[in-house]
């Protein structure tokens, strides 16, 4: 076995496609399936089943995988630990962010000041909602995870689900989820809006995974109706853009509606409370290099500092 047909192997198990996964690797397909091949004729099983869409593991490469991604995860840690011994003018730290309230406001500032201190350290940023964040920063794929979880009334923390015991978590800040609607609303001029006012109502929600969409759907549960999901989308600025057109209510972070975009209205609400938990996660069984140790610094105080 080598390293580039252990990447082929956990690239494809991950995008559960060859043509993803050359794209992603920047190889040629061909390429990628000849070392997929010759991996299987060392090792004398088959791995990924073929077909014409989808490649599924098989046994054996549900098997391999987990060892596969630690190995992978070994190799890095162990480059970033060399990198360590020229201090801070060498490295990558790769970030994986759920925020993209963050994203589109502080998060870029506080980066290029970082790389203008320390223009040897490159920043690789994959944004992804927080439970995709999650399982890269279990995999070894990302060094640190800006996410947010999500409390509805006195209930236990939403979106932290899966095995979490090698995660520390450091909360950065907390703030309401609070309902966004059109100038023209019913319920526009309300001061409170209780979440089982809302039935009846189509909803703009974030995709199944994001952390606030689960948050919704278990406030609504908890209040003996499911949320008519009318229009489904990964971006906030969408979900701005058709609630102020009128095709629905949406449940947001109080900040988003601070950012720049289409007139909204916004409403607090009440019975059950909804807040959003900002969250900055590091795997503790993976190395941190000095360049990861000063970025997470750098995040955690700052952050914290503009929302004090």
């Amino acid at each position: 076995m080598d390293l580039r047909q252990l990447r082929a192997f956990v690239a494809v198990a991950h995008d559960r496609s060859f043509t993803r996964a050359a794209q992603r690797l920047r190889v040629a397909q061909p390429a990628l399936s000849q070392q997929i091949h010759a991996l299987e004729q060392e090792l004398g099983v088959l791995l990924v089943e073929r077909s014409n869409r989808t490649s599924g593991l098989t046994q054996a490469g549900t098997a391999l995988l987990g060892r596969a991604e630690r190995i992978l995860a070994e190799l890095h840690d162990a480059a970033a630990e060399m990198t360590d011994w020229v201090g801070l003018r060498k490295g990558i730290v790769r970030i994986g962010s759920a925020l993209q309230t963050l994203a589109e406001g502080c998060l870029p500032l506080l980066l290029a000041d970082f790389h203008q201190r320390h223009p040897g350290i490159r920043i690789v940023l994959h944004e992804e909602h927080t439970e995709q964040v999650l399982h890269l920063l279990l995999r070894g794929q990302v060094d640190l995870g800006l996410i947010h979880l999500a409390r509805v009334g006195r209930g236990p923390l939403v979106g932290a689900g899966g095995r979490i015991d090698d995660l520390a978590l450091v909360q950065l800040y907390s703030e309401p989820l609070v309902l966004a609607l059109a100038a023209a609303h019913r319920l526009a001029g309300r001061e409170k809006v209780r979440l089982a006012e809302l039935r009846d109502e189509p909803f703009v929600a974030f995709r199944p995974g994001s952390t606030v969409r689960r948050a919704l759907m278990l406030g609504a549960h908890n209040c003996g109706f499911r949320p008519n999901i009318a229009f489904s989308t990964a971006n906030i600025g969408t979900v701005r853009a058709f609630v102020s057109a009128g095709l629905g209510v949406a449940v947001v972070p109080e900040s988003a509606l601070a950012m720049a975009g289409p007139p909204l209205v916004a409403v607090r609400l009440v019975q059950p409370r909804m807040e959003r938990i900002v969250t900055l996660a590091r795997n503790t069984a993976r190395y941190e290099s000095a360049g990861v140790a000063a970025v997470r610094r750098l995040l955690t105080d700052r952050i914290r500092g503009l929302r004090a």
